[in-house]
Formats: structure tokens, sequence, C-alpha cells
């Protein structure tokens, strides 16, 4: 019995610390409260009054202005005024401004545009004035700084400044300042190699833009191709219409490293930083024949590859399939007629197949030509402008062509030629100088 009155003794001990434990707990927490009621109570019964620029804080619940003012202390007449332009007791906002009427001036960028007398705050004046700010406007007093006498309020009006940057284009409103400001006002930050169209020292103006590029540098390194060599031999047992691959040329490769330049996104640049062979390009080896072909006239004719200049030219002529010029400056299509009389040209030249003579009003002394017929079965080739004559004022022949032998002349006849103007004379009448 004496044991079991022992156990029941003991907790009732028990529970009644934890009881203690639990109030000392919510004690604790009620106090937390009342202190934090407390503060909330003084901010929200706090209410601000502005006389001559001075400010007076008073504790109260109020919310009527005059109230307000008089347990400030402040007593009213005939001449102060109340301004409440800070004062929306629903918004927790109760700041009441006390003031007298003055004289007020104000300037819109440099030029007065008002002279008012008010009182209250300079927000007050430019209200009564009926001026708004614009985003960017800046004035020479805060907003909610008292009317004094005589005060002068400066209004500095924005002017937008255009920035193009990554593809968009931002607009700023500043008063002034320099390019560096503007962009920190626009929080744009430079990379190390970004380029800006002004520098960063430069004072703002009305005219001021901006363009601002990214740069950015990457290198990359890969393997390419490079293209074989051809070298030309020749054969006189082959015609000289046939070709044929004595050795087929093999690209090589080499390992490149490129730098590339980034403007913007986009690839302006690329250049070449080292180049390393590892595969040699093997030459092409082309054979050509030289052998010239049989034909049944004494011309030759545009398929059988042959000509009849004699010129070589002093340089190559590229040639299509049907054996005409590939790039010319002009193709005059006209008649032409032969001739083979005469040792020397009017140009002092050696008359030969090759020199031709022209109307040099229409087509300069000098002049590159390559003529081949009309109808495709004569093959002139290379020729200059190195001869006239009589027929450029009795016929409307535009070329008369050089050739040996009445015989050829003959067959060649009148006919229609193509003259593909290679390289244009210049007209000088002595033949050492083309």
């Amino acid at each position: 019995m004496g044991r079991y009155m022992m156990r029941f003794i003991n907790a009732t001990a028990s529970i009644r610390r934890i009881n203690i434990k639990k109030l000392i707990t919510l004690g604790v927490i009620l106090l937390c409260l009342l202190i934090a009621f407390l503060i909330y109570k003084a901010d929200v019964g706090a209410a601000y009054v502005f006389c001559d620029n001075v400010q007076h804080r008073v504790m109260t619940l109020s919310d009527n202005p005059e109230e307000i003012v008089a347990k400030a202390g402040i007593t009213l007449d005939d001449k102060n005024s109340l301004v409440l332009d800070y004062f929306h007791p629903e918004d927790g906002e109760r700041v009441v401004v006390v003031a007298e009427p003055h004289n007020v001036a104000i300037y819109d960028d440099g030029k007065q545009v008002a002279s008012i007398n008010v009182a209250g705050t300079v927000k007050s004046a430019l209200d009564k004035a009926g001026i708004a700010l614009k985003d960017g406007d800046s004035l020479n007093y805060d907003e909610q700084v008292g009317i004094t006498g005589d005060m002068k309020i400066e209004i500095t009006r924005a002017f937008p400044v255009k920035i193009k940057v990554d593809g968009k284009e931002k607009t700023v409103n500043v008063t002034g300042g320099t390019v560096e400001g503007v962009l920190r006002q626009a929080g744009i930050n430079l990379g190390q190699f970004d380029e800006i169209s002004k520098k960063m020292t430069k004072e703002l103006t009305k005219k001021t833009s901006l363009v601002i590029k990214r740069i950015a540098y990457k290198t990359e390194t890969k393997t390419v191709k490079t293209d074989f060599k051809t070298k030309v031999e020749y054969d006189d047992s082959m015609y000289e219409d046939q070709r044929k691959v004595k050795k087929k040329g093999v690209k090589g490769k080499s390992v490149n490293e490129y730098k590339y330049t980034y403007v913007d996104g986009k690839i302006t640049e690329t250049e070449i930083l080292s180049s390393k062979v590892v595969k040699e390009p093997v030459t092409q080896i082309l054979v050509r024949g030289t052998k010239v072909r049989s034909t049944g006239f004494t011309g030759a004719s545009v398929k059988s590859g042959r000509v009849i200049s004699e010129l070589k030219p002093p340089f190559e002529i590229p040639l299509n399939k049907n054996g005409r010029p590939v790039k010319y400056k002009k193709v005059i299509t006209g008649k032409a007629t032969a001739y083979c009389t005469g040792t020397t040209c009017s140009t002092g030249a050696p008359a030969m197949p090759g020199r031709v003579a022209v109307d040099p009003r229409e087509i300069p002394y000098g002049t590159k030509m390559y003529i081949v017929s009309s109808d495709g079965k004569w093959n002139y080739g290379y020729c200059i402008a190195s001869d006239t004559g009589g027929f450029i004022y009795n016929s409307s022949t535009v070329v008369d062509l050089y050739m040996r032998g009445y015989s050829t002349c003959r067959s060649f006849g009148r006919r229609n030629v193509d003259i593909y103007i290679l390289e244009w004379g210049n007209g000088i009448k002595n033949w050492r100088t083309h």
C-alpha cells in the first residue's frame, strides 16, 4: 500500500512541473505579442507635421489634420494653410504640411513659365501651375520640400538617348551626363572586346545615339583538304583535241587552326593562325596532243580545234565545247572577208594570219579578238586589229581577215563571223605596243 502511495505522489509532482513549464512558455509568448502590439501601435499612431521645413512627430490615432497640427503645438492663423498632398490615412500616410503662401517662379529648361503665390511644397507649386514632370525629368528641389519666400523652381527636361544593342533598341531618358552614365542607367555592361560608337567620356546631347557591337573571338582546329596542282605535258602522237590523264592528282590534307571574329553573333572575319601539312598533295599530269588533224579544205573548222591564225596568245583563252571563248568583253556579229596581199599592215606590223584589218573608228588598233564563223565551219582564232583598208568606205564588211594563199581566201569568201573582243586596244598606230 505504501509503495502505491509513493508512486501517486511522484506522478503528481511530475504533472505539476510540466504545468509550470507550459505556463512559463505561454507567458513569454504573450509578452512578445504585447511588445509587438505596442510597437505596431506606436508606428500606427505616428503622424508628421512639417512647418517651416521643421519636422514634428506626433503620436495620435486621430485622422483629423487640425487635431494633429494642434497636438504638435502649432497654432494656425489666417496666413497659414494646411497642405495635404501627402495626407492619406487610408494608406497609413499621415503627413501634414503647415505653410504660408510665397511667391514662386518656375523655370522649364531655363525659360520662366510661371510665377505664382502658393503655400505648401514644391509639388503643390507644380500642381497649381499645371506643370507635369515626365520620365527622367529632374528638379533642383525634392518635391516634398516646403515653399519658401521667392523660391526659384528649375525643371530640367529629359531627352531620349537611343541605344542599339543585342539586336534591340533601348531608349533611355536623361537630362545630361556622359555615355558611361547612360549605359549605367540602362543597365548595359560592356564586354572586354565590345565596341561602342562613341567614347565613354563623351557628353550626351539631344542628338546622341549609340550603337554597341558585341565582339567575341573563338579558335577552332580543322582538318581540310588542299588542292593538287596540274602539270601539262605535250605529245605529238596525239591530236590537238585529245587529252589524257597520265597521273591522277590526289588532294592533300592540312590541320589548320582558325581564329573566328564574331560581331553580334555572326562571323565577320576568319584568320588562319597556323597550318600543318599532314599529307602532301599529288600533282596531276595531263597530256595534250599537238598533232594537227587533216581537214578536207584549206580552212580550219571549229570542231577540229585547228585555227588559221598563226599568232600565239599572250594569255590562256578558255574555250567551251563549241570552240568559242568563255570570257570576253563583247561579241560583234558581222560580215567578214579575206585577203592575202601586202607584206606590212598599216600599223607597221608584218602581214600574217592573225593580223586583221578593221575600221579603227569601231575597233581600235591593238584590240585582241577571237573570231569564229557564225556557221561554225571556220575558226580564225586569236588575232589583233593591226590593219585597215579601203573596204571600210565602200562595203558593210566589219573585218578583213589575212590568210595565206588566194585559194584559202576564195574558199572563205564573204560570210558572217562572231568577233569576241578579249581586250580593247589603245588605238595607237604602232604594232610594237600591241
